[in-house]
């Protein structure tokens, strides 16, 4: 736009020597103007269209200064806008390339997601869990100031929010929808441990879904940026969490493939074991002892070789929580997920290590570490 102050019109003598407008001057600034780069959307089209046309409408008339730069700080400012909605567009583009090529785990996506949030152009982003109606911190991302984002996560672990009537993050969950929230230093509908310990003045918040529930949610503000969040950083919060959701729901599908394939290679296992046996059989008295525990070493060797491939990174990591003595209250509470969910994947662990109990299970998580 540095054709509009070729002749002298700014902010502050613009009136001035905008009144003095010759025609020749009028044609050079119309020609200046036909060469702005034509935006990319509809909308941004039309602003750019109305911006034209008020311009115009001032200079085919007797134009006064006034009109003159009323069109012209208009057009100045959303040529502004649309420039930074492009930029938004491009780091969207770049963001979603690298959630693409992060770890293809639940751990790895929940990992990177606070950080893919300060790239999309916000100062500081948390990422946190849903569970049980409770919203618990599980990381903050402040790229130059790391020790303050490990104290911010601890507030909101330490202290985790239920989602009461009135707060804010209890509508984006109900909702299923993102959300600015505005002068959060003297907002009562916040976690206010966090805002105290945050010092943000607005932030943006997004609903991260699986399966139509709310699982998680992003928050991210412009703090170092002194400036408010506005409807375009939403906008990009809401379409990345929509793609973290998606990503997400891809690394579970692939740790369940995973599980499967290795139950199904122990079954293969077991089907060419009892193929090559096929043709061995005893005479003797005691048929059962002879037949059967000569073959149980074998067995119980290769379930025990075999206890960490059979499960999933989760349940793997429930038994370990297991063998170090943990309830499945204690273990829902460290892991952030509920009682029942613990519950599910202890049944699931015993079924798959062929395990009668808890303490079967650990035994053998134990020899097979050690084998």
């Amino acid at each position: 736009m540095s054709f509009l102050y070729s002749y002298g019109v700014d902010h502050n003598d613009g009136v001035s020597l905008a009144s003095s407008l010759s025609d020749e001057q009028a044609r050079a600034l119309l020609a200046g103007l036909r060469s702005l780069t034509a935006p990319n959307t509809r909308d941004a089209r039309d602003a750019v269209s109305d911006a034209w046309s008020l311009l115009a409408e001032a200079l085919s008339e007797a134009p006064t200064a006034e009109m003159v730069m009323a069109a012209l700080l208009t057009l100045r400012n959303t040529d502004e806008s649309l420039r930074a909605e492009q930029e938004r567009s491009r780091r969207l583009g770049s963001v979603l390339a690298r959630l693409e090529a992060a770890p293809c785990t639940i751990a790895g996506l929940t990992a990177v997601a606070p950080q893919l949030v300060v790239d999309l152009g916000f100062d500081r982003a948390i990422f946190s869990r849903i569970v049980d109606h409770v919203w618990v911190s599980q990381s903050v991302c402040i790229p130059d100031d790391p020790q303050w984002a490990a104290e911010i996560n601890k507030v909101g672990q330490e202290q985790p929010q239920p989602l009461v009537p009135g707060l804010h993050e209890t509508e984006v969950v109900r909702r299923r929808e993102a959300r600015i929230v505005t002068d959060v230093q003297h907002d009562r509908r916040v976690h206010r441990p966090i805002a105290d310990a945050s010092r943000s003045r607005s932030y943006a918040a997004a609903p991260v879904m699986s399966g139509g529930r709310v699982v998680g949610l992003l928050h991210g503000d412009c703090y170092k940026q002194d400036r408010d969040i506005d409807g375009i950083d939403v906008e990009l919060l809401a379409d990345y969490a929509n793609a973290l959701a998606l990503a997400l729901s891809r690394a579970r599908a692939v740790e369940q493939l995973d599980a499967l394939g290795s139950a199904l290679r122990l079954a293969a296992n077991d089907c060419d074991e009892a193929v090559a046996g096929a043709h061995e059989f005893t005479l003797d008295d005691d048929v059962r002892t002879r037949t059967e525990m000569p073959s149980a070493p074998r067995v119980v060797r290769r379930v025990l070789n075999s206890v960490r491939s059979v499960l999933t990174p989760r349940e793997t990591e429930i038994l370990e929580q297991m063998a170090q003595g943990r309830t499945n209250a204690a273990i829902a509470a460290k892991l952030f997920i509920t009682e029942g969910t613990v519950k599910q994947h202890v049944k699931h662990i015993l079924r798959k290590v062929g395990a009668e109990n808890r303490v079967e299970a650990v035994s053998l998580l134990y020899q097979s570490d050690h084998a």
